[in-house]
């Protein structure tokens, strides 16, 4: 049989290594990244070892535009630029792989999957098989009975793509992924597809159409509003189809068999390995000769083989090694160190019970335990429009039970399974959840909790409940995932069982056969459990229980009760505004042409550094793969030059409003017009929460079309909205923690507290302080606490450098407390690797000690902002937390809505306003006690719109 062709698909596996250590990166004595290269030959030779390659080639990415490019100026527009640190560690990988022999191949005009594509071609060509090592969707179209796709997974373990595994996980064979890519678009490469078609539909338009051709010949026998996307969408569909479509006529002039290796240089890339003081890697790719390929000798850098331990060889753990490198580990990783087992499959007693009587034996046991388990299984990820499956439970490690609520299709032959009916569903998890006496374990409970509301009506628990995502965020907030399947391998040395592998693509829960069901969901309970045990001693250790159990916790029921009462928004307030929005873009983009003399593409990068450098002849400023950058800051800086960059802003300002609210906002209200936002508790490392689905903390407010946006949110019939908003709260935070008398009197004194830094550093009397004085003592206030440079306060406020260094050096000398309590954060950090709010919330801060400068300066910046932004975080989680009790021991009807990092959105009863305008003044300036009071500024009105 002909040798296999083997393809690295090198750039997707240089990302995927690079973004694997991005919360904890690996680095150099010399502070620089190493994790791309670290993990890309880590992969690498577990490929050699295992699968013996005698042909392997690198494809890389074209150094130029390419094709796609020039016909779609917008390919991958909306992609991150390279991390500078990322870029840096490609040239080192090239330099391993040619050191290793291993032909690098790129042709300028051609992506990676081009060459990939051409080559599998000619392998199919030559009867030989190919294995494409990738995780990149794109490149599923290639599988045949020839082609093969890699998927390096965790460790040393791969997963191998051929028709039937395609089939199952795509939901259609692989010869229809390249269309029902060309449907579904894609965000990342900024592909259009059909706006509103994703996985699901695409699936069952090409399995009862067969094609694109099929689908859109047929568009008369689709109905609704699916019909109205596809005739709409067609033309996307077709570019997206020319745009996806690989080429296979790369000019590659070898064949296969000439990127034959004869012997795979080891020796050479271990020396290359010390260079860049990675010494695992060294010692996993040396000592040995120069071989054929067919890597039998070397020790896995993953697998613990009796050979290994014969020969005294150490194993190295990558978590370890990372560890190693680092100069501070969160308690998280340290705690990850600790587990000495290979990754396994989970083991437990897993049972189900579809009989109402156990059920509730099983709930009474566990009430007598006092600790419990639980997780819920739904048809869907909307917890306020799923169905309840099933639920489980565990009181006892390795013990758990699955209660199935919706039984599955049966499979020809077979009976319907039996179930637990949703009445005495309700009356077994509502006892668990009635008692005071237990304590629930859930991860990510915000989403059980919604669940048993919306599906059985339970609400109000008065259970004690512990959430094991949020405890091992607060050990470690700066970590890339904190998902049961991540923890469980991570922590406990667990490969638990992947949704993806029960439930079929297109497929929900619901579907699943009970034995699987069974065991991935009695999974998840004991899994839980077992996160408990291992967490909750590690969180008191490190005195983050308190944190934990009196703001956390409490605050999670409160964002569950927010999320399911959402926010009421007028759908036609909100078309009729994006009909204002479309004909003043339309406006702005005719003025635009006017002004330049022609029609061109404003959302073009390409088209835009054309009329802004070549025909404008401004001046550009940092430069792109594709040219210069016409980003945001770029344009802001040419506005002082000519009038066309500041429309520029306008449009994109006006389109990003239309686009994502003014069009989006309506379809995302339930049916009685509210929209559920979903907060996320564990989106930032400082404490604040996030919002997404939509996100609604992000609505500009500052110029008037903001605000129309938010004049459309409502309060319903009958009620008010209430805000209420703490005043220059990181202001007061910086005085407290800084104890700097200026900062403070100028508090205390009642005045406006910019207008005192004004007089204090311009030295004239705060009578005289004119605005362009405020403004400037203003930007230096807030932006202080970020560690703003002389460089970016020049950019911001328009001076030059010199003076914005007179201003910050005069700034400090005013203020000389907050100079004091940068110094003294920055060396505890430096010491202890970490900062703390004022309740004792930390941020691990791994570079402090960098030698790296510009890694150092950012954790620096870090040090000082956390304290005062994590303590502002904190406060008004306490200050939600403290109204809440204080409303439910009244009788007033008011519920709150919204979060917006200071800001609380109330909904009340017209009647019951006043009295809860004192309670939210009252319990939210007493919250807690600082050496500057706390102030709130608070309005009420009919719609968001008008408040301040």
């Amino acid at each position: 049989m002909k040798d296999s062709v083997f393809i690295l698909d090198s750039y997707g596996l240089i990302y995927r290594s690079y973004f694997a250590f991005v919360s904890r990166p690996l680095t150099n004595s010399h502070g620089e990244n190493v994790s791309a290269i670290y993990g890309f030959f880590n992969s690498l030779h577990s490929l050699l070892k295992k699968y013996e390659p005698k042909i392997l080639v690198a494809a890389m990415d074209s150094m130029t535009p390419t094709f796609r490019h020039e016909m779609y100026p917008e390919y991958k527009a909306t992609r991150d630029k390279t991390p500078e640190d990322l870029h840096s560690q490609i040239p080192i990988i090239e330099e391993i792989l040619e050191a290793l022999r291993i032909p690098i191949l790129r042709y300028n005009g051609f992506e990676a999957d081009d060459i990939i594509a051409t080559l599998a071609k000619r392998a199919k060509n030559e009867n030989r098989e190919c294995f494409i090592i990738s995780s990149d969707k794109d490149l599923v179209q290639l599988v045949d009975e020839h082609t093969f796709v890699l998927k390096p997974g965790k460790t040393s373990i791969w997963e191998c793509a051929g028709i039937k595994e395609t089939k199952e996980s795509w939901g259609v064979p692989p010869e229809k992924i390249l269309d029902m890519l060309s449907l579904m678009g894609d965000s990342a490469d900024n592909i259009p597809g059909v706006a509103g078609v994703g996985i699901k539909t695409a699936q069952k338009l090409l399995n009862e159409y067969n094609s694109l051709d099929g689908i859109f010949e047929n568009t008369d026998n689709i109905k609704g509003a699916l019909q109205k996307k596809l005739i709409a969408g067609k033309d996307n569909a077709y570019f997206s189809k020319k745009l996806i479509t690989l080429n296979y006529n790369v000019p590659i002039t070898e064949t296969p068999e000439q990127f034959k290796i004869k012997s795979f240089n080891f020796n050479d890339a271990a020396k290359k390995f010390s260079l860049y003081e990675l010494p695992n890697l060294s010692n996993l790719y040396g000592d040995k000769k120069s071989e054929p390929a067919n890597f039998k000798s070397g020790n896995s850098i993953i697998e613990n083989t009796t050979k290994n331990k014969k020969n005294n060889n150490k194993k190295v753990n990558t978590e370890n090694n990372a560890n190693k490198i680092k100069n501070f580990e969160t308690p998280l990783q340290e705690t990850a160190k600790l587990r000495t087992t290979e990754l396994q499959k989970s083991k437990g007693k897993y049972v189900c019970i579809d009989e109402a009587e156990k059920l509730f034996e099983i709930v009474d046991v566990a009430l007598k335990k006092e600790i419990v388990a639980f997780d819920t299984e739904t048809t869907g990820t909307n917890s306020l429009e799923t169905s309840l499956v099933g639920f489980s439970i565990s009181f006892e490690v390795d013990l758990s039970f699955y209660f199935p609520v919706l039984a599955p299709a049966p499979e020809l032959g077979e009976e319907i399974h039996k179930t637990i009916s949703t009445e005495d569903a309700k009356k077994g998890i509502e006892k668990l959840f009635n008692s005071k006496n237990i304590l629930v374990i859930m991860h990510n409970g915000k989403f059980d909790l919604k669940v048993i509301e919306s599906c059985l009506g339970i609400k109000n628990s008065k259970a004690k409940i512990f959430d094991t995502m949020i405890a091992t965020w607060l050990l470690d907030p700066g970590r890339n995932s904190y998902s049961m399947d991540s923890l469980a391998a991570n922590l406990l040395g667990l490969d638990t069982i992947k949704y993806k592998d029960i439930v079929p693509k297109g497929k929900t829960f619901k579907d699943v056969a009970i034995t699987d069901a069974t065991n991935y969901a009695a999974e998840d309970a004991n899994i839980t459990l077992k996160l408990y045990f291992t967490v909750e001693p590690v969180l008191k250790k490190h005195n983050l229980y308190k944190l934990f159990e009196e703001i956390e916790m409490p605050v999670l029921i409160l964002l569950s009760e927010m999320e399911k009462t959402g926010i009421y928004v007028d759908k036609k307030e909100l078309t009729n505004f994006s009909n204002e929005l479309g004909k003043k873009i339309k406006t702005c983009e005719q003025e635009l042409f006017d002004i330049v003399g022609h029609e061109f593409n404003i959302a073009s990068p390409k088209q835009l550094q054309t009329v802004l450098f070549q025909e404008r002849k401004l001046t550009p400023g940092k430069k792109t793969k594709t040219g210069y950058s016409t980003d945001t800051s770029v344009l802001e800086s040419l506005s002082s030059e000519d009038i066309v960059p500041a429309k520029i802003l306008e449009f994109r300002a006006m389109s990003k409003l239309k686009s994502t609210y003014a069009d989006a906002l309506p379809l995302l209200a339930d049916d009685n017009g509210r929209i559920h936002t979903s907060f996320i508790q564990t989106g930032t490392v400082t404490g604040r929460l996030s919002s997404r689905d939509p996100n609604l903390q992000n609505i500009p407010i500052k110029d008037e079309a903001g605000r129309k946006i938010r004049k459309a949110f409502y309060a319903s019939e009958g009620m008010q909205l209430v805000s209420a908003d703490y005043s220059q709260i990181e202001l007061v935070i910086l005085a407290h923690l800084s104890q700097d008398t200026n900062l403070i009197s100028a508090f205390n004194e009642g005045v406006d507290v910019h207008s005192k830094t004004a007089s204090l550093i311009f030295d004239v009397d705060i009578k005289s302080v004119q605005p362009d004085m405020r403004r400037i003592a203003k930007t230096i206030n807030f932006g202080v606490m970020y560690g703003m440079s002389a460089f970016r306060l020049a950019n911001e406020l328009h001076i030059p450098r010199k003076k914005a260094a007179a201003f910050i050096d005069s700034y400090f000398k005013t203020y000389s407390g907050i100079s004091k309590f940068m110094e003294t954060v920055i060396q505890f950090a430096q010491t202890n690797g970490y900062v703390e709010t004022i309740l004792g919330r930390k941020r691990y801060i791994p570079n402090i000690n960098s030698k790296n400068k510009m890694e150092k300066s950012g954790a620096e910046r870090i040090a000082i902002n956390t304290p005062i932004q994590g303590s502002a975080a904190d406060i008004v989680k306490m200050a939600m937390i403290k109204v809440s009790d204080k409303i439910k021991k009244t009788n007033i009807k008011a519920k709150p809505l919204l979060q917006v990092h200071d800001e609380l959105i109330f909904e009340c009863k017209t009647k019951d306003v006043d009295e809860l305008k004192t309670i939210l003044k009252t319990e939210m300036e007493k919250v807690i006690k600082l050496s500057v009071p706390l102030r709130v500024s608070i309005e009420s009105g009919k719609s968001w719109g008008e408040f301040h």
